[in-house]
Formats: structure tokens, sequence, C-alpha cells
């Protein structure tokens, strides 16, 4: 009981030492740390939700729950996101459970429409049925973009038909919701194309729509450029044929300025290249018939030699073509003489040297191309000449192929670049000014904070040096010297406290001025 008593007086000593901000502030911090030991304690004693799943069809929440009731697990439903919030710890265990009985199924059924298939159905069902699978299956596969919330296919298979000219194409349609903030570009637009084009028998790219809930036509835009080509066949230039024209000439810009600025310097020429690509796609054949350069003739395919001879008594068979000439022994021959036949013939059949050929240009190659090039100077026609010759390699240059290259020297105007000089140096300039007031006087700040604190702690010394002496009265010079002491102790604290020394020190005194007063008073 003493100790308490003992504790308690040390407190109210301490408690009355104190100033009134510091009371203040004491007791304002004790109860900020109060608050926060009880808001903890709320804290751990509450159930912490975690989210189980977010962005879910209503399907799937209502799915969901009806499991997390029958097994008897808390949770909360977060409207503003679509969520389930679970307590407890056990999440990842719950959404493997979620997983063996097929949730989510994200709004949409796929193949597992067949798991519980019906005996009896017609073709007409199961054709209907295999429709909203592949419908189904794509909706999870699109949704899986990052740009897509939801996504919802519509496919049209047509029936078979006997003959092609009656068959129509298969088409399919795609509406798409996007996460906020988020879009699509051409590229991603063109691969759900694709992908809903390859996953249906019969379904062209072409045959595919793509919108989004916005009501935005995606898939016009990439009408003109799926392919090189525009769908109609004809020869007009596309957007993609464009875009390989500006990066030729892009290319080609920035390899001669760079050229040039190693001689000139930098920001001394302006270089202007227009290139018109051949995008035709053309393919020619040819045969041609050469003889052998040796022999101008052909190489012998075959050769024929008929040889005929006759030695005997009589003429020999001559005449015109019949009976009598041509059959031997027909004829009489009354004169006895003898005589001799020979005749040869000889016939060479040569063949004809070809040689076939089949040639493809393809597309991509230049037609023609222009180039203006402006050097910054005064240059003579020789220097020119020698800057034509040098930039006409670097770009490619052909004159058989009808391109023009022109290159002229001429003076720059410095007149922007000397403005925007002036202005990054006024600007720079004012940074610097700026800078040096604001480090000024946060230096004066601190300075003027640190000659308070100085002063706070010379008198804080001088007072507990005061009341280390027992409370020893400051002298007139040491409050000339410490006019601290002054302002911390008090003008009449300071006076009473010297009276009351001057009393002790000198009693007879103050007994004297004390009788004086009492017989004036009377």
């Amino acid at each position: 009981m003493d100790a308490l008593k003992r504790w308690l007086g040390s407190f109210l000593r301490f408690w009355s030492a104190l100033k009134l901000w510091q009371r203040a502030s004491l007791v304002l911090v004790t109860f900020l740390v109060l608050g926060g030991l009880a808001a903890l304690v709320l804290m751990a004693g509450r159930t912490t939700y975690e989210p189980l799943f977010a962005g879910l069809e209503v399907e799937d929440q209502a799915a969901i729950v009806d499991y997390l009731r029958e097994n008897n697990i808390p949770y909360k439903l977060d409207p503003a996101s679509n969520a389930i919030l679970m307590g407890g710890g056990n999440v990842y265990e719950t959404r493997l459970a979620l997983a063996q009985q097929g949730l989510p199924k994200g709004g949409s059924t796929g193949f597992e429409i067949f798991d519980d298939s019906k005996m009896g159905m017609s073709e007409f069902q199961q054709r209907i049925a295999y429709t909203r699978a592949i419908e189904g299956e794509l909706a999870r596969t699109i949704t899986q973009l990052a740009a897509v919330d939801s996504a919802r296919v519509s496919v049209v298979i047509p029936e078979q038909r006997l003959f092609l000219e009656q068959q129509r194409p298969s088409t399919a349609s795609v509406l798409l919701r996007l996460r906020p903030g988020s879009t699509l570009g051409p590229t991603q637009v063109k691969s759900i194309i694709h992908l809903v084009s390859h996953s249906v028998d019969g379904l062209a790219p072409d045959q595919v729509t793509v919108v989004d809930t916005d009501g935005h036509v995606l898939s016009d835009m990439i009408s003109d450029s799926m392919f090189i080509y525009s769908q109609d066949g004809n020869n007009s230039v596309t957007s993609v044929q464009r875009e390989l024209e500006r990066q030729h000439e892009r290319e080609l810009e920035t390899k001669v300025r760079l050229m040039l600025e190693q001689v000139f310097g930098p920001g001394t020429a302006v270089v202007r290249v227009k290139v018109d690509l051949d995008f035709d796609k053309r393919s020619s054949s040819y045969v041609e018939y050469t003889p052998n350069p040796e022999t101008g003739q052909g190489v012998p395919r075959s050769n024929e030699r008929q040889e005929e001879s006759y030695t005997g008594q009589g003429q020999p068979i001559t005449g015109t073509p019949g009976t009598t000439t041509n059959i031997p022994g027909y004829a009489i021959n009354t004169q006895n003489v003898e005589s001799e036949y020979n005749r040869s013939n000889s016939t060479t059949n040569y063949e004809i040297t070809t040689r076939k050929g089949d040639q493809i240009i393809t597309p991509g190659g230049v037609r023609r191309l222009s180039a203006s090039v402006l050097v910054n100077g005064e240059l003579d026609e020789d220097r020119l000449a020698e800057l034509r010759e040098v930039i006409s390699s670097a770009v490619g240059y052909n004159a058989a192929r009808g391109d023009t290259l022109v290159v002229k020297a001429m003076k720059f105007s410095t007149a922007f670049a000397d403005a925007m000089a002036e202005e990054i140096k006024k600007e720079r300039l004012w940074r610097i000014l700026s800078g040096s007031v604001v480090f000024i006087t946060i230096l004066l700040l601190v300075g003027a904070l640190f000659l308070w604190w100085l002063r706070r702690r010379r008198a804080r010394l001088a007072v507990e040096t005061v009341e280390a002496e027992g409370k020893k009265v400051p002298t007139i010079q040491e409050m000339l010297t410490s006019p601290d002491l002054l302002a911390f102790q008090g003008e009449l604290a300071v006076i009473e406290e010297q009276l009351k020394a001057y009393a002790r020190n000198n009693p007879d005194e103050v007994a004297n001025l004390v009788n004086e007063w009492l017989s004036s008073d009377d």
C-alpha cells in the first residue's frame, strides 16, 4: 500500500510539473495506443473472409452457394464484383473440391453436355447439343484472353446438301464484353477469328463476325489487313502494304541520315524517301530451243541406213517404178552382159535441244524509288556529285527502274532552334534561382529552429542547475547573461526568490524595515 502511495505521489508530481501541451500530448498518445490495441483485439477475434471466386455468372454463383450450404462452409457475397468470399483458411481446398464438381462453368456449357446424354435423342437434338457444346467451349477459350471479361459465341452449321451449289457456308458471331479500360487490337481480333474458324467444320475466316457490348464491329478493322490481297481479288493497296512501304521508307531515311550526320554533324541533313513497292504476284513459263553450239545441230536421237547392191548379167533394174522394175526376173533381158548396181540411203533424226523454266515473281519488290536529301551549308558541284554517288549506293538507286534522286545543299534556318535554346536557358536559370531560394529558405528555417532549440536547451540547463543547487536564485549577472531564465521562471517568481534570499542573508535589515512599515501604518 505504501509503495502504491509513493508511486501515485511520484506520478502526481510528474503530472503537475508538465505543461499543458505536454499533458495533452501524453493523453493523446495514450488514447491512440489503447485504441490500436483494442482494434487489434477486435480484428483478431473476427473471421477473415478471402475471395473464393470473382466475376462469376449468376448460374455459377447459385451452384457454388448450394455446395457451400450443403457442406456448412461460411461465406459472404460481394455484389460489387460478383464474388463469393469464404471464411477460414481452406480456400484452396474448397476450390479443388469445386473443380471436381465442374464449377465454375464460366456461364456456358461445353462438351460435358454429353455426360448426361439421354437415350432416344433424335438426330436434330444431337446436332443442337453438339453446336451448344462447341459454342460453350469457344466462349470459355476466348474468355481466357486478358482483355476479355466474358464472351458468347453463336455458331450456325447448315445441313449437308447433296449438291455443292446447294450447300450453304457455316457462319459464326462472337459477342465480347471487355474489361474496364481494356481494348482489342487487330492482332487480338484476328486471333479470335482464326480460333473460331478453325474450330468449326466448313467455317471460313470471313464468315466470322466479332462485336463488343458497346456495339462496335471489331471484325471490320481487319477486313483489309487479314491478307496481303483484298478478298475481291483486285490489286487494291491494303493497310498492310502501306505499312510495309512506310517501314521501308523509314529504314532508308534513317540509314542515309545517320551516314550524313557522321560527316556534317547532328541535325545537318534532312532525308525523305518515297518507296513504291510492287505487290503484284506474277508467274511465267518459257521453252527455248537451242542447237548444239559446237556443231550447230542437236543431239542424234536415231540413225537409219539402207544399202542396196547388185552384180550379175543383164541390165540393172532401173527405170520408172512399176511391175517391170520392182519384180526381179520379170523383165527379160535380151542382152547377156555383166552389170553392177549399188545404192545407199542414210537417215539421222536429231533431238531438239530445249530449255524449260517457270519464273514466279513474289510481291514486295521495289517498283520505283524517289529520294530527296538536303544538307546544311554551301557545297560545290564536285562535292554534291560525290554525295549523290554515296547516297545512290546507300538507297539502292537504279536509273533503269525510273528512280529519282535529288541532293541539294542550302543554309538551314536556326531561328526556331535558337529560340528553343533561349527558352531552355531561361527555364534552367529559373530553376536554379528557384532552387537556390528554396534551399536558402530551408537553411534559414533549419538555422532558426536550431537556435531556438539551443536557447531552450540552455534555459533548461540553467533551471536544472538552479534546482540542483537547492533552488538557488539567479543573480542579476546571470539573468543578464541568460535572459531565458527570466522568461522560463517568471518575473514575479524571480523577484520573490530574490526577496527571500535577501531576508535570509540580512534578517536584521529586513526586521528593521518591517518595523518601520508597521510604525508608519500606525
